[in-house]
């Protein structure tokens, strides 16, 4: 409880540094004041649960670029909120790369990056990330797909995945339309237990500025 209150007080006070977002993607929004919700199923919870996804303001990677700040919280069944993760992006026309919030015990701070997508998608597109363990995202394939917010052509599908090392691993499966974001989710990932989010994730709405 104490690491989500203080990870909430370093992104709330980040986030009052700057009203406005500067960079932003048509590709891929990216803007302060962006919302996605998901609704979410985690495979043994019983009742509605859902994962807000907020673009809250503006932070500061170590080489001085700007980059927005992503929240991720879980609304569980009985209508309780947890903040279960948090991103620093940097998006444009021909990626959209999310960090780890910094490492505040390194130095000089660092962040590590997560998740990166390269544009324009296409089929058969394969990128790497560089970690040791093999970090590949592959665009499997496109087309339409019904979620609850609707039906979404030009939609791309995506793997990406991390080798098993030290009972660690990622298999995620990702469901991408280019001027909306991640319209599905299937989070499988493993870190000497389960990862707050694994699970299927589908857009419910979503508002972008």
């Amino acid at each position: 409880m104490k690491f989500y209150f203080g990870l909430f007080l370093f992104l709330f006070v980040i986030s009052c540094t700057k009203e406005k977002n500067s960079s932003s993607s048509d590709v891929f929004p990216n803007a302060i004041g962006d919302q996605w919700i998901y609704r979410y199923n985690d495979g043994y919870s019983v009742g509605n649960q859902y994962i807000y996804v907020n673009i809250v303001g503006i932070g500061i990677l170590p080489d001085g670029e700007s980059a927005t700040i992503w929240t991720t919280t879980l609304q569980d069944p009985t209508g309780n909120k947890y903040l279960i993760d948090s991103s620093f992006v940097v998006a444009d026309n021909q990626k959209a790369v999310f960090y780890h919030p910094p490492c505040r015990s390194c130095i000089p701070p660092m962040f590590d990056e997560k998740r990166r997508y390269v544009f324009p998608l296409r089929v058969g597109n394969v990128w790497f990330t560089g970690k040791i363990f093999g970090d590949t995202t592959k665009v499997l394939n496109e087309g339409s797909l019904t979620v609850p917010a609707g039906t979404f052509a030009n939609t791309f599908e995506l793997s990406k995945t991390i080798g098993y090392v030290t009972n660690s691993y990622t298999k995620d499966t990702i469901w991408l339309t280019p001027n909306v974001g991640v319209i599905k989710f299937v989070q499988d990932e493993y870190s000497l237990g389960w990862i707050p989010g694994d699970g299927v994730w589908e857009l419910a709405s979503y508002q972008l500025r």
